[in-house]
């Protein structure tokens, strides 16, 4: 038991001393990469999944809704595509792969040049039923998780990127 405590205790040590520090820390204050996150805006997006994306990256990047003038804005293109991964002996498909791929970019608001550009890509996968409402239902579940997954991944890029920023300066 002793052993572990030292284990843990050096393990914490060392994690001190290698510079590590969180990325959106909590505290006093609000950090500058949250207020940064904060000052992103996302135009709308065309199609139902756009929309998921959008909602959750907006929750994500702004959480408690603070009023602070834009100045990124976001452009996301989206495409969607659904995959047969699980077919039976009979060519009866029984299981789908929904893949969310996003191609991003953050841009100046004032001028428009572009800061940062990435792709993100989720897989969800899905049950087919012989139940069209099932299934459906079942699609629409991978299309949330595969949207939030995406939004996700987008706002961990661009906090590294404003974290890195933060560092240079």
């Amino acid at each position: 038991m002793a052993t572990r405590r030292l284990l843990l205790i050096g393990l914490a040590a060392a994690l001190g001393g290698c510079g590590f520090r969180p990325l959106l820390k909590q505290g006093e204050g609000d950090s500058e990469v949250r207020r940064e996150l904060a000052a992103v805006e996302i135009p709308t997006l065309n199609s139902r999944i756009g929309f998921l994306v959008r909602d959750s990256l907006v929750d994500q990047l702004n959480p408690a809704g603070a009023q602070i003038p834009t100045r990124y804005l976001l452009a996301i293109s989206l495409q969607r595509r659904t995959s047969a991964l699980g077919i039976q002996i009979d060519n009866t498909i029984t299981r789908y792969n929904l893949t969310l791929a996003a191609r991003f970019s953050l841009l100046d608001s004032g001028d428009r040049r572009v800061l940062y550009q990435s792709v993100v890509r989720r897989v969800a996968s899905y049950n087919a039923s012989r139940a069209p409402y099932a299934e459906l239902a079942a699609e629409l579940d991978a299309e949330r998780r595969a949207a939030r997954d995406v939004s996700t991944d987008i706002r961990t890029q661009l906090a590294i990127y404003f974290a890195r920023q933060e560092d240079a300066a």
